[in-house]
């Protein structure tokens, strides 16, 4: 009878020491950095299906009355910091502030079926006027497009569009700008744009980023997978993970560096990271709030393109002298990415 209750220990434990290895390097993943140890990048972007594993374990074995749920629930406990970016529920009502802020990375205004290119600008062209945003961050624009163009129109205040489609449009007076290019540059992602807007509550730098894509495709891993084998696609796969994800953490070691080196207004970073709330970009990045896990619900998903898989990639992060009264994610079928805008209130000077 002890033995047999010893065996049932172990085969519920089983299950948790098998992803044990996987967890810990997703664990060290987010913690250090991918450069220079870039091949636990992947396993800190698979955290959440590590999490579930560990959660549905966890769960059974304490609907079991198991002990072994304590080790489940350990593990859990230890992971928090990682998996805190991940899911929220927030029952608040939004609110509005002294400024809304918003970002999209809008595929060329092009939809991922290619529809009637005309029909596709114009709807999405109005879908960025609904977002009601007083500073909007733009990735992917194209130059000379209908949307791009009325955009500009719109908003009275924008810089000059960039070749990499990075480009911020303000209603408040744009005081000074910049590109700044990256040192570790990468076809498409040259570098980031910066501008300082004053606002009725003062003076705020609002940075637009698309920092280097995973380059991961989904319809290129299907085919690899039909003609190489599943091995084959998962180890490419994993390979340009750890290319891209140490690219990526050379543009935010700059990103930082550039933050620190003098002072400025309150900083505000919209854009696309092409990174998940799991990963060390996330963790990097903690100085500054993060917009979701402050009043995110659900998943926040922002990109549609893996397969439905809930992805959070694109962020609006924020200085301590701001408050959130308000966000949302809005759906739409254009992008491959959905935007996100953000109501933010600010102390005056005055008030301070």
């Amino acid at each position: 009878m002890a033995r047999s209750k010893h065996l049932r220990f172990w085969v519920s434990l089983g299950p948790h020491l098998v992803a044990l290895p996987f967890t810990a390097g997703a664990t060290i993943g987010y913690y250090f950095s991918p450069n220079p140890i870039p091949w636990l990048a992947p396993l800190a972007l698979a955290w959440p299906a590590l999490l579930l594993w560990h959660a549905a374990w966890t769960l059974w074995a304490a609907s079991q009355f198991k002990t072994s749920a304590f080790v489940g629930l350990g593990l859990l406990l230890l992971t928090w910091p990682q998996t805190q970016g991940w899911v929220h529920v927030h029952t608040g009502t939004s609110e509005d502030g002294d400024l809304r802020v918003a970002t999209w990375n809008v595929h060329q205004w092009r939809n991922l079926e290619w529809s009637d290119q005309a029909v596709t600008e114009e709807r999405m062209q109005q879908a960025a006027l609904d977002l009601h945003a007083d500073v909007l961050a733009i990735q992917e624009n194209r130059l000379n497009s209908g949307p791009q163009r009325s955009l500009e129109a719109w908003y009275p205040y924008a810089t000059p569009h960039e070749d990499q489609g990075l480009q911020i449009f303000s209603k408040f007076p744009i005081r000074q700008w910049n590109f700044e290019a990256f040192e570790a540059s990468y076809a498409g992602h040259r570098g980031f744009v910066w501008a300082d807007i004053e606002t009725p509550k003062g003076l705020v730098r609002v940075v637009n980023i698309h920092l280097v894509t995973t380059t991961f495709v989904t319809r290129e891993a299907e085919a690899e997978s039909d003609s190489a084998g599943l091995s084959t696609s998962l180890f490419r796969s994993a390979f340009k993970l750890t290319r891209t994800a140490k690219i990526r953490a050379q543009q935010v070691d700059q990103l930082l560096e550039w933050a620190a080196k003098e002072e400025h207004p309150p900083l505000i970073w919209l854009g696309d990271f092409n990174d998940s709330p799991t990963s060390n970009t996330a963790y990097r990045m903690g100085a500054w709030g993060d917009a979701f896990e402050t009043w995110g619900k659900g998943f926040g998903s922002t990109y549609r393109g893996l397969w439905g898989l809930p992805l959070r990639i694109d962020w609006i992060l924020y200085d301590p002298a701001f408050t959130i009264t308000g966000m949302q994610r809005l759906e739409q079928q254009d992008s491959d990415h959905h935007p996100v805008w953000v109501n933010l209130s600010l102390m005056s000077a005055d008030s301070e």
